[in-house]
Order: C-alpha cells, then structure tokens, then sequence
C-alpha cells in the first residue's frame, strides 16, 4: 500500500513556520536543512522558553513556585514540556539551556533509579517515561543513570506486561485516607499491585520512552510491549486517567499521553510493518482523519493551524518510516 499526499506536504510548505520546514526537509523531503537548522537559532518562540529558564534548570509557573504541595510537579510537567518543545526547536545536547534542563531532570531521580516528584513522593511512571523519552531523544539513553531508570521499569512490570499508575492500584478510600494528614508529603510510595491489568495510557508512554532510546528500541521487550499495547487500540483503559476509549482518537502533538498517532509513531520506531493486522487497522483510520484539504487536524480543544502542522508532519514522518508514503 503506498499513498500520495501531495497536498499535505505543499500544506506545510505554504504554512509551516520554520521548525516545521526543518523537520519537513530532514525528516521526510531528505533535502538539505542547514539553513533552517541555523535560523532556528535565532527562532523567537526558542528564544522566550530559554530565556524564561529557572537558576536551577527548570521551568515552573510562577504562581507555584514555592507551593509546598504542588511546585515540583510543576516544574517536573513544565520543564519536560519546554524541553520537548527545544528539541522540536532544533536544540541539541550540547546547547547551554539543554544541558541545565537536563541536570534538572536527573536531580529527581531517586536511588531506586526513577524519576519522581510529579506526584508528591508516589511512583510516577508516567512521568518517569516522559523524562526518559526527553533524555533519549537529546541522545542521554546510554548515561549509565538513565539505564538504570529503564531498569527501574523493568522492575515495576505488570504480571500481564504492561505498566500502571501504582497508587492506582488500591481503593479510592484507602487513597483519601492516605492523604488526609500532614504526613502527606513524606509517606513512602505505594508498591503496584502486580496481578492488576495493566494502563494503556501508561504502557504507551513507556513504550514512547523505550522507542526513543537507540538502546532499548530494537529490545524484546519493546516488540512485547507493542503487542499488548496494541491489543488495546480503540478500547477503553482499566483505569480513571484517560479511560474513555475515544482518547484513542484525540491524535496531538507534541506527544504527550497515549493515542493513535503516539503509539503507531513508536511501533514505527521498533520496527514493526504495516501489515499487522491492529496496526494496520489503526493506520487506515488515520489515514481516514485527513480532513478535504489534504492534512491533519490536531485533537486539542482550541487547536491553532499551527498544531495542525505539527500533527500533519507526524502523520507523515509515520508513515514514510512505514514505508507507506509516495513521494
């Protein structure tokens, strides 16, 4: 099966801004991009998120810093965020402000090997993938650190394979209770019940982190992930976080929780070929999503054009790694 869209590359050719035209070059034109790669130095939206950067690295809200409960799951949220948004700003590894966002990231790791915070002092394996996805995609997966947080992962593993939030795992009234006194902040996290279903929300952004690591992406773990993720598609999650089944369809980007576009650009990225039958399935219905001008439109609420390249070039980059798309 090959496809032709013409019309969504002259899309982002005529509207694009130049992130856009960068990755469309390097990415799925394969032609040269220097120009683009050094202009995006001078970028304006690259420039205010460095320039907005904390003495320690991070980002944070200004009305949560110093919050005793809720600034370090700020920073942790803001500054993944920026951060992804750098990388697709054409930052690299070795640029000042990516370095110090990365020290940040490492100064929430635990002993134990993950990345925590987000959550007060509970496991957060969401936010654990998130901060490896980011490191990995900067080039950090091979840090003996980061390794031993992709072994913490392994560790905190689903009988059934896949990966939950642990906390939710035990009752909601044992949950109340449990943040009901001033030990809140303190109180040793919640071990996961392993004999539980696992969380597709979850399990996608594991497989997101694992996809982005040159280490871990060709894995047997990997190729077992995408399995159960995939068995999931278009069904409903086992939990509250995101659980009606048509956050399947809510396709965004940049990628953050799990949805159609996310999880087929990490099977894209493991190697798995078009003719897997749910994968399949879920590229036919993204191919489907292109509206009568030729390109994809984002699943935020208040989605701008500008997302809308954003989520079309994702659609394109899948499907050329696919091997899908005509040129």
């Amino acid at each position: 099966m090959k496809v032709k869209l013409n019309k969504a590359i002259e899309y982002l050719l005529a509207r694009g801004n130049l992130p856009i035209l960068f990755w469309l070059k390097k990415d799925i034109l394969e032609v040269p991009y220097e120009r683009e790669f050094k202009n995006l130095q001078k970028y304006a939206a690259r420039i205010r998120i460095l320039e907005s950067q904390k003495s320690n690295g991070g980002w944070c809200k200004k009305k949560y810093e110093g919050h005793p409960r809720w600034k370090n799951t700020h920073y942790i949220h803001d500054t993944l965020w920026n951060s992804i948004k750098l990388y697709h700003y054409g930052c690299l590894l070795e640029d000042e402000g990516v370095k110090k966002a990365i020290d940040f990231l490492f100064s929430t790791q635990t002993e134990e090997g993950d990345f925590r915070g987000a959550y007060l002092n509970e496991y957060a394996p969401t936010y654990h993938a998130l901060t490896l996805e980011v490191m990995s995609l900067f080039g950090v997966d091979r840090d003996e650190r980061l390794q031993k947080a992709f072994k913490w992962l392994m560790k905190y593993r689903q009988e059934d394979g896949g990966w939950v939030i642990p906390y939710r795992t035990i009752s909601k009234d044992e949950f109340k209770k449990r943040y009901n006194y001033k030990d809140q902040m303190n109180l040793d996290p919640v071990e996961p019940d392993k004999s539980k279903p696992f969380s597709h929300l979850v399990t996608g952004m594991v497989l997101r982190a694992m996809a982005a690591s040159s280490s871990w992406r060709k894995n047997k773990a990997s190729i077992e992930i995408g399995e159960i993720l995939m068995s999931r598609f278009f069904k409903t999650d086992k939990y509250d976080d995101r659980r009606n089944a048509l956050y399947w369809e809510e396709i965004c980007f940049p990628f953050w929780a799990t949805d159609i576009l996310s999880s087929l650009d990490a099977l894209s990225l493991i190697g798995f070929t078009p003719d897997h039958k749910p994968l399949k399935k879920a590229l036919n219905w993204l191919l489907e999503k292109k509206n009568a001008k030729g390109y994809w439109e984002s699943g935020y609420k208040k989605a701008s054009n500008e997302d809308h390249l954003w989520v079309t070039l994702a659609v394109l980059r899948i499907l050329k790694r696919f091997g899908i798309l005509d040129l």
